[in-house]
């Protein structure tokens, strides 16, 4: 009994301090259609303020590594607004942008392919005098509106456009391009490359499609 006393006597103790989290965390990844990372890319993360105005505060900006990734660290729990600056997959710029929640505790880990962040838009090229009519073999250039200047050739665009595309018997032809980003439509003469009109400044939201008739004077 005396040496049960004594052993018990002789325990120690531990005091164990516990720190509870009260931030979380969040990674970004970019990738080509290939699932490559896209690095060097400028990546901004701007507070959310649900007010309002539906305002914005830059908080932070890092670029991408070789893997494409880029890491936030720890973070306040709420929702944020996350915009890479035009990231590049097959010579074309996109302008992805999307609001991301951070969790206490938790890291988030959002992985995303840039070329999704698009819409398609399916035309039909038509006779301006009989709409009825399909016109097929011409010429259509998607052109950033921002590299866009009136011009009477298709000629002076072919370097510029970042999508080419001819309509086919019904006057039919489609394009999955970019969303939120502003786009002139070049109609133009295959075979002399002359301009058959314009539309200016379309723009398509995120999964989008949209139906568009393209009138033509012929």
């Amino acid at each position: 009994m005396l040496l049960l006393a004594v052993a018990t006597s002789c325990k120690k103790t531990s005091n164990v301090d516990l720190t509870l989290s009260t931030s979380g965390k969040l990674t970004y990844k970019m990738l080509d259609d290939a699932g490559k990372g896209l690095p060097n890319v400028k990546v901004s993360l701007f507070d959310y303020i649900n007010d309002f105005g539906n305002g914005t505060i830059l908080l932070d900006t890092r670029y991408t590594d070789q893997n494409g990734l880029v890491d936030f660290g720890d973070l306040n729990p709420k929702t944020y607004m996350v915009v890479p600056d035009s990231p590049m997959v097959n010579k074309v710029k996109y302008v992805p942008k999307e609001f991301i929640q951070v969790i206490t505790g938790k890291t988030k880990d959002k992985e995303v392919k840039v070329s999704d962040y698009s819409g398609t838009y399916n035309f039909a090229v038509k006779n301006s005098g009989n709409s009825n009519f399909p016109l097929k073999n011409v010429g259509i250039l998607m052109i950033p509106s921002n590299k866009f200047s009136y011009g009477p050739s298709a000629t002076l665009y072919f370097n510029v456009a970042d999508f080419k595309g001819v309509s086919n018997d019904l006057g039919q032809v489609s394009f999955k391009v970019p969303s939120n980003k502003y786009y002139t439509i070049f109609l133009y003469n295959t075979i002399t490359n002359a301009s058959m009109g314009t539309v200016n400044n379309y723009t398509i939201e995120n999964n989008a499609t949209v139906n568009m008739p393209l009138y033509v004077y012929y």
